[in-house]
């Protein structure tokens, strides 16, 4: 999958497999402990991506990136309620399956958040899959399509070889190594993520080290959850997927136009950036993967990143807030 440039292809291939282990009857499941250490080298990804040019274009545009994320976060919330409670899907899973960001960090939260995982992953990879048919339909619109010379961006670049400094690979290893304990200490599954994506964030902006992940430790990282996730499945949740297909890629629609509209008037209020730079920085794909459709068309990669990653931040901060708001108030409205 990855030579063939499929998006997210380390968990989306070892998923699909334990699929088909799964079908087979085999009956073998990964220990959630995996699933937590998994979450915690996300945490580290996310918390790496903070470089000197992201905060520059963040500190110059901090007051339209904030508004326009806040506003499509908040239309991707309602619209999660909606479903919610015309009971189309089942608990938050609608919200969880809508959230933007890392797909697979957002996977492991709604199993932790007692969500339906298997639906969650098929809106998160069913809404990349849509986000990259349309950023690439739009370069080729504006003609800005061109082939890069690197096949992946950041903290998520295929480096084959041992690092020649190893200090950033160790402080990578202790945030979550952090975040794991910290996770286990509370009993708090989000904490695993959240604890190296703050605290990493908060001490790479500073200045005061540098995080690096490198592929022998976050490729395990993905291909962990692809099984865990794909090993839960059976033949009655593979139907039930398919019969939930027409509200998950309608709601999924809706998400996508609504965030084109929006970047429509970020385009309007910066008259310096491009309609498909304003796309591709409010895009409801995932951050990696918008960054990898971005590194091959000719737009402004840090306010891109600058605005991808401020609305992770928010999905991590108020995600299980609102996941656990919401399903209180369902659990009252059905005793």
């Amino acid at each position: 999958m990855y030579r063939l440039g499929v998006p997210a292809a380390f968990m989306l291939g070892p998923m699909m497999a334990a699929i088909i282990v799964a079908m087979s009857g085999a009956g073998i499941r990964v220990h959630r402990n995996f699933s937590l250490g998994a979450l915690s080298v996300m945490g580290c990804l996310i918390s790496a991506f903070i470089t000197p040019n992201l905060l520059a274009v963040y500190r110059d545009h901090w007051l339209l990136l904030s508004a326009a994320n806040a506003a499509a976060m908040t239309i991707i919330v309602a619209l999660g309620v909606f479903i919610g409670r015309r009971r189309w899907l089942p608990n938050t899973t609608a919200i969880w399956g809508l959230f933007p960001g890392a797909a697979s960090a957002m996977v492991l939260l709604a199993d932790i958040h007692r969500s339906d995982p298997r639906i969650v992953a098929m809106m998160q990879y069913s809404r990349i899959l849509m986000v990259s048919l349309a950023s690439i339909a739009l370069a080729a619109l504006f003609d800005q399509a061109y082939v890069g010379e690197e096949a992946a961006a950041g903290p998520l670049r295929l480096v084959w070889c041992l690092p020649d400094d190893y200090l950033p690979v160790l402080a990578g290893v202790a945030l979550a190594c952090g975040g794991y304990v910290a996770s286990r200490l509370t009993g708090s599954g989000s904490l695993a993520l959240l604890f190296p994506a703050f605290v990493g964030t908060v001490l790479q902006g500073l200045g005061l080290v540098t995080i690096e992940i490198p592929p022998f430790i976050f490729i395990p990282a993905f291909a962990l959850t692809g099984w865990y996730i794909g090993l839960t499945f059976t033949r009655g949740a593979i139907r039930h997927c398919f019969d939930v297909l027409p509200v998950i890629l309608a709601a999924l629609s809706v998400v996508i136009f609504v965030c084109g509209l929006i970047s429509l008037a970020l385009a309007r209020m910066l008259p310096e950036v491009d309609l498909l730079t304003a796309y591709l920085a409010l895009s409801p794909g995932g951050i990696e993967t918008i960054v990898i459709i971005a590194r091959d068309t000719d737009v402004c990669l840090p306010l891109i990143l600058a605005s991808q990653f401020l609305r992770l931040l928010i999905v991590l901060s108020i995600g299980p807030y609102v996941a656990k708001t919401i399903a209180a108030r369902q659990g009252r409205h059905q005793g």
